[in-house]
C-alpha cells in the first residue's frame, strides 16, 4: 500500500500536470476566473438549497395540520373538519383540541423563546405611511415536535362586519374633507384562522408565502388558503418578495 505522503505527492503532481505548458500568468488568470465563477454561482446554489429545505418544511407542516384536523373530525364522528371550530369556545380551547392530535410538541404558556410573539411580513412589500411595514402578529399557541409553530384564532361569529381606513399606494391614510379617515366597509366570512410557521418563530424570514401561511375555516365549512400555498404543493416553489422593514418607497 502507498503511504499517505506518497498519495498526497501523487495528487500534487497530477494537479501540476493540469497546467503543464501554461505560463504562471495564464495559470493565475485561469484560477482567478474559476474563483469568480464560484463566487457568482455559490450564492445561487445556497439560496436554491435553502428554498428546497423550506419547501419541504412547509409541505410537512401543512400535512400535519390537515391530518390533525381530519383525526379530530374522525374521533368526534364529524362529517367534516369544521366541527373543531365552535363559536362558543375561546382560541385557547381551539388550540387545545388541535394540539391533542399531535404527537409530542410544546404547548405555549408564555411569550418567550420558541413561543415568542413576532410580526409577520406580507408576501410582498406592504406600505404604511410611506415605509415598508409588517402585517399580522403571530403568537404561537403550540410548537410541534419538528419545530413548526402553530397559531389559531376562534371567532364568536362566522359572518361579521369589519372596517379599515383607506390608504393610498404609499400606505398613507386617506382623509375626507372634514379630516376624518375614509373607511372601507366589508364582511368577513370565516369562523376560525389557522397559521403555520414552518421553521418556527426564531428563524426567518417570518413572511407570508415563505415560511408562514394562513388558512381560513369559512362559515360554509370550507378550509381555504389565505396565503396561496398551491405553488408550494404543485411546483415546489415559494412565491414571495423579500423586503426590509422601514424602507421608504422608491
Amino acid at each position: 500500500k502507498r503511504s499517505r505522503l506518497t498519495r498526497q505527492t501523487g495528487a500534487f503532481n497530477d494537479f501540476k500536470g493540469l497546467f503543464q505548458g501554461f505560463t504562471l500568468a495564464e495559470v493565475l488568470i485561469t484560477l482567478g476566473i474559476i474563483g469568480v465563477v464560484a463566487a457568482m454561482t455559490m450564492p445561487v446554489l445556497i439560496a436554491n438549497h435553502r428554498e428546497k429545505v423550506l419547501v419541504t418544511k412547509v409541505k410537512k407542516s401543512y400535512s400535519q395540520l390537515q391530518n390533525a384536523l381530519k383525526m379530530y373530525a374522525a374521533q368526534n364522528e364529524c362529517s367534516d373538519i369544521s366541527c373543531i371550530s365552535d363559536t362558543n369556545q375561546t382560541s385557547e380551547q381551539l388550540a387545545d383540541k388541535l394540539f391533542s392530535q399531535f404527537q409530542g410538541g410544546h404547548r405555549c404558556t408564555s411569550r418567550s423563546g420558541i413561543c415568542k410573539s413576532i410580526s409577520i411580513k406580507s408576501n410582498k412589500p406592504y406600505y404604511v405611511d410611506g415605509k415598508t411595514a409588517t402585517g399580522d402578529a403571530f403568537a404561537p399557541n403550540f410548537v410541534s415536535s419538528n419545530g413548526t409553530a402553530y397559531k389559531v384564532v376562534q371567532y364568536s361569529t362566522c359572518v361579521r362586519d369589519a372596517t379599515s381606513p383607506k390608504r393610498d399606494e404609499n400606505g398613507y391614510i386617506i382623509y375626507d374633507e372634514n379630516g376624518n379617515p375614509e373607511l372601507s366597509k366589508y364582511k368577513l366570512y370565516y369562523c376560525a384562522l389557522f397559521y403555520i410557521d414552518a421553521n418556527g418563530v426564531e428563524n426567518g424570514p417570518n413572511q407570508f408565502g415563505a415560511d408562514i401561511y394562513r388558512f381560513d375555516l369559512n362559515y360554509n365549512g370550507k378550509f381555504v388558503s389565505y396565503t396561496d400555498i398551491i405553488p408550494v404543493l404543485t411546483k415546489g416553489k415559494l412565491e414571495y418578495t423579500p423586503y426590509e422593514i422601514g424602507k421608504p418607497k422608491e
